[in-house]
């Protein structure tokens, strides 16, 4: 545990603290505009009555149904995906000790739409997110082999990723095209993400199913802190690194995979968050993983909202910001010498 007099403590604390604070204030925002503007006093009383804290006026029935209904399903869900993203983006930077591995770059979140496409053919939500978290876990596996096959080449791996999700995208047109377009949602749904949908079971379905993957991951912290010193160290000091390997790609593939189900694939969260967090707050993966949680779900919250405000009252696709953002960074962190480049 971190000492309480220790500055770099602290500072860890505080990013984590002020990261927090920001996601409280996206939700707020996304909870206030849209379509029907509601003033953040208003969500504030609904919010308050519905936990039987009484506090001014009874809110308007309309403003209500639109909180509880439509909106806050939306922000829970996004926050979920979100973090998903965030925490499996870092997770594997460290397990591959690669900047720019990511669960999409990498094609897991490919094989997790392939996956969450054919179970959507069940026309329900948790199908769709059952099949997203078998389909990541899959392709996590076979990112896994293809890795320890190409350990020495990290740039080579990360345009075999490339090529992989490129393929298992196309498999995702296909499933889309011949399918039931009343029970598959469209193309742009599983390559550009979408919000939405998101309802009270997608939230319930998608927490229970990622919650599990998430707490693989978040044990894995002291792992992956080991990992960092190269397989050969980690093996001296008698970590099983094929097993630790394993059980943390699992993870990866069940939480992002359970993500991509139910909002299709959001990219560029899992590469920009965790770069951000680990110059603020440093390189332990404990404070790295909760604090890419935490900033995945707000950079999420902040794509949603401006999805549906950039070109109000149409609503583009929440995967197209975040491509805006994270498609120049990528293209920066390619280029910095310490990183490979293909």
């Amino acid at each position: 545990m971190l000492s309480m007099d220790d500055p770099f403590g602290a500072r860890r604390r505080g990013v984590v603290a002020v990261l927090l604070v920001l996601l409280a204030v996206a939700a707020v925002a996304n909870l206030s505009v849209g379509p029907v503007t509601i003033a953040p006093g208003e969500v504030f009383r609904i919010l308050a009555r519905t936990i039987g804290i009484a506090v001014g006026d009874e809110p308007d029935s309309r403003a209500r149904a639109v909180v509880l209904t439509i909106r806050m399903p939306r922000i829970l869900v996004g926050v979920v995906a979100g973090a998903a993203a965030g925490i499996t983006g870092a997770a594997l930077q460290g397990l591959f000790r690669n900047p720019v591995a990511d669960p999409h770059l990498l094609g897991i979140g490919p094989g997790a739409s392939l996956g969450g496409a054919l179970g959507s053919l069940t026309g329900s939500v948790q199908g769709a997110i059952a099949g997203g978290a078998v389909g990541g876990m899959i392709a996590a596996l076979v990112v896994r082999r293809l890795g320890a096959s190409r350990s020495n080449e990290p740039s080579r791996f990360v345009l075999t990723g490339l090529a992989l999700g490129a393929a298992i995208s196309a498999w995702v047109g296909f499933v889309v095209f011949v399918a039931d377009r009343t029970r598959v949602p469209p193309i742009d749904f599983w390559l550009l993400g979408n919000l939405g949908a998101s309802t009270w079971d997608t939230l319930g379905t998608l927490t229970l199913t990622a919650g599990v993957g998430v707490i693989a991951l978040m044990g894995a912290a002291r792992t992956l802190d080991v990992l960092s010193l190269g397989e050969a160290d980690a093996r001296r000091l008698g970590l099983d690194v094929d097993m630790a390997t394993l059980v943390i790609m699992l993870g990866v593939g069940a939480v992002i995979g359970a993500a991509v189900g139910a909002v299709g694939v959001v990219v560029f969260i899992g590469l920009v968050v965790p770069h951000v967090v680990r110059r603020l707050a440093g390189a332990s993966h404990r404070v790295v993983l909760l604090g890419s949680a935490v900033g995945g779900g707000l950079m999420m919250l902040l794509a949603d909202l401006g999805a549906r405000v950039v070109v109000s009252p149409q609503e583009v696709p929440v995967g197209l910001l975040t491509a805006a953002v994270g498609g120049p960074f990528f293209l920066w962190l390619i280029r910095k010498p310490e990183v490979p480049q293909p």
